[in-house]
């Protein structure tokens, strides 16, 4: 199971402990040189040592949170109670529009169940030579379990693990195999501690094989009212600001069906504003005599940032979450 044999904890987690080099992993377990380079490829391009996100570092994304913290999080506190059917899930698919927070909810997971983070993308899994892709998926898995507890995670996973058809060519379908071959292998081991998430904005494009591997489908909204002041209050914690609560209000109201993203970016913007009134003069001004940033600022940033997604892509995601989700919206 992913959550017990503590005692094999591994030598690199999240937790600031150094992950071995690949030249020391190769001396340790006698790897080929081309399995050797496979294994360095991983560790250079796709293991994230130190993600540092909590839970109280993600504004909103209430539900989304609880469910993590019941299926991933709350069996590594009591093993002895999630075994059978409570046993947690070995895949976690994470779907909803873009800039809502996925990656970092996945990071998150990573610091609290004090896992190994093995960030990937279509393109470190993919080369120009044929094989290596297949074989850079068993590498992943292989150092995956050897840094175990471990938590696989693979942004836009659409991108690699789409629906099958007969114009797709061998390499992609090799790769997609070899991925399914290690997920369910790790599903099926007592003994393994890795959990696989992925992340899409596009979970209609996947193929509906690891749609049933991935068993908790989580949708991640855009953020409601309360978590969009939270996260602009969070924005501007660091920033000198004149606005009242009122303002705020305002501001979150304007603000309907911004993504977390394009909220950062109003944000980014705003801060600008005060910048901008200057001319001239910024060359010379002290930083302590640069005005705040207040309402108008925002009102300006919200002319200069649109919303980046559309109605049709949120009606296309709630359906999804309506036939395959853990829960309707």
């Amino acid at each position: 199971m992913f959550y017990c044999n503590a005692q094999n904890a591994s030598v690199s987690n999240t937790q600031g402990n150094n992950a071995p080099t690949s030249s020391g992993r190769q001396q340790r377990t006698g790897y080929s040189k081309q399995h050797a380079e496979h294994a360095h490829t991983i560790l250079d391009e796709v293991l994230d040592h130190s993600p540092g996100v909590h839970w109280t570092d993600i504004a909103g994304l209430e539900i989304a949170k609880q469910i993590l913290q019941e299926a991933v999080i709350l069996p590594t506190l009591r093993p002895d109670l999630f075994t059978g059917l409570r046993a947690p899930p070995r895949g976690v698919l994470l779907f909803g529009p873009p800039g809502t927070g996925k990656t970092l909810l996945a990071k998150a997971v990573a610091t609290e169940a004090k896992a190994t983070f093995f960030n990937i993308s279509a393109s470190s899994l993919t080369s120009k030579w044929v094989g290596e892709g297949e074989k850079l998926v068993r590498a992943l898995f292989e150092m995956a379990r050897e840094l175990q507890p471990s938590v696989v995670f693979m942004d836009e996973i659409d991108a690699l693990l789409s629906t099958r058809s007969a114009s797709e060519n061998d390499a992609s379908r090799r790769i997609k195999n070899q991925f399914f071959t290690e997920l369910d292998g790790a599903a099926s081991s007592q003994e393994d501690r890795i959990l696989v998430m992925g992340a899409t904005n596009l979970p209609q494009e996947l193929d509906e094989a690891i749609v049933r591997r991935l068993e908790k489908r989580i949708y991640v909204p855009l953020p409601d009212a309360s978590s969009r002041e939270g996260l602009i209050r969070h924005l501007l914690s660091s920033q000198k600001f004149s606005m009242s609560s009122r303002d705020f209000k305002q501001i979150v109201k304007a603000t309907e069906g911004y993504s977390g993203s394009d909220l950062k970016a109003v944000c980014k913007d705003a801060a600008l504003g005060p910048i901008r009134e200057l001319g001239a003069r910024v060359a010379n001004v002290k930083a302590e005599d640069v005005r705040g940033i207040n309402a108008s600022d925002f009102q300006v940033a919200l002319t200069r940032v649109r919303p980046s997604v559309s109605s049709r892509t949120i009606q296309d995601l709630v359906a999804w979450n309506e036939q395959y989700g853990v829960s309707a919206v």
